[in-house]
């Protein structure tokens, strides 16, 4: 299976679920590996992405690229020579690396507090002072906090919200799917009852990656072939799948409203839950309609700490429930942003259970109008 490949199956996956305990560090594959030496291979190039995003460079300003594929977009062309050490930059990152390394374990117990973006926002250039001229110091009164409703009347008004008493056979959800360097897809999703789903994207020039879930079991299917999925992918497929269900996250026992935030032109309820000791999700639920807006989950890591995104927007009812139209996913790669926008969704179209299984050949089409 190709790099291309790989790449599209982690964007199907997402980033976000915690990583499969015990897992080797990359280090062990990637000898050249210095500072990162105890990173998992999982990690690994979100690390690699959370530094460069928070430098505003891209992997080149590094990394020695040789021959290209000319035939593809840059994020996808190819070429890493990852262990050479040409570019005076990588000698640089990784004194920084060190540096960062340095003040958590001495100043913060370890934990990764102080980030490449806490000094450099964007830019190689670290940024030393604050703008000028200085913002005015506030005059008004700060306005009074409102006080907090409870995690269960949050949660409750989500489900009313959404629609959740009402229940159907089947979901079939079709989407473009739009990403950098002008690439452009199509995203297919089926449900049945409770425990199956199957989600396609195709996003040429490559042919479709396809992955099902059926009960305990899950699969993954390109024009390499098939294969189950491991533990971990397959948990990271179920999170994945709640996206483009009714509802959009399974309720956490240790919710808690933390505060009210402003997100775009909506007031929203931010809650917050530690599901495992490096993963944290905050859910920012609309104040006016009690639909979710946005899901983040925050993973922990030795270095810095990895987040991916999904934004709801654009909500529409539906034979009785509420399903977002345009659903935006993200991390710390510029490459993996995915917007999909919904073209057709339908309840209780007749779908055969052969669909669900997985294919020893290409996958079967995926029932349309």
């Amino acid at each position: 299976m190709n790099v291309t490949i790989y790449s599209v199956i982690n964007v199907l996956l997402a980033l976000g679920a915690g990583q499969a305990p015990a897992e080797p560090p990359a280090a062990l594959q990637r000898q050249h590996l210095q500072v990162l030496t105890s990173v998992p291979e999982s990690q690994l190039f979100p690390m690699m992405n959370a530094i460069a995003d928070s430098l505003g460079v891209r992997c080149d300003y590094c990394h020695v690229r040789s021959a290209p594929d000319p035939t593809k977009t840059w994020s996808l062309a190819g070429g890493w020579i990852w262990d050479r050490d040409d570019k005076p930059p990588k000698l640089a990152a990784r004194g920084m690396m060190r540096m960062v390394a340095d003040i958590n374990a001495r100043q913060f117990g370890g934990r990764a507090i102080v980030s490449c973006y806490t000094c450099h926002r964007g830019s190689v250039s670290p940024v030393t002072f604050p703008p000028l001229p200085p913002r005015p110091y506030a005059t008004a009164p700060e306005p009074l906090a409102r006080p907090l409703p409870s995690a269960d009347e949050v949660w409750s008004a989500y489900l009313r919200a959404v629609g959740a008493t009402r229940r159907f056979e089947t979901l079939v959800m079709s989407a473009t799917d739009d990403r950098s360097e002008g690439r452009h897809g199509t995203f297919d999703v089926v449900f049945k009852g409770t425990g199956r789903f199957r989600a396609t994207l195709r996003m040429p020039p490559d042919g479709p990656v396809t992955q099902g879930l059926t009960g305990d079991s899950g699969w993954l299917a390109s024009d390499s072939g098939s294969r189950a999925l491991r533990p971990a992918e397959l948990e990271l497929l179920r999170r994945a799948a709640q996206r483009y269900a009714v509802v959009k996250a399974d309720r956490p026992a240790n919710l808690q409203i933390a505060k009210m935030e402003r997100l775009g032109d909506r007031d929203a309820y931010v809650a917050v839950s530690e599901v495992s000791p490096q993963t944290t999700v905050t859910l920012f639920f609309d104040v006016a309609t009690g639909l979710l807006l946005r899901e983040r989950t925050t993973t922990t890591t030795s270095f810095v700490p990895l987040q991916a995104q999904v934004d709801y927007e654009d909500y529409r009812n539906v034979d009785g429930v509420m399903l977002p139209f345009l659903i935006r996913s993200s991390d710390g790669s510029p490459f993996d942003t995915s917007v999909k926008v919904f073209t057709t969704v339908r309840h209780d179209v007749d779908v055969d259970d052969s669909i669900f299984e997985r294919p020893v050949a290409a996958p079967k089409a995926l029932p349309r109008h």
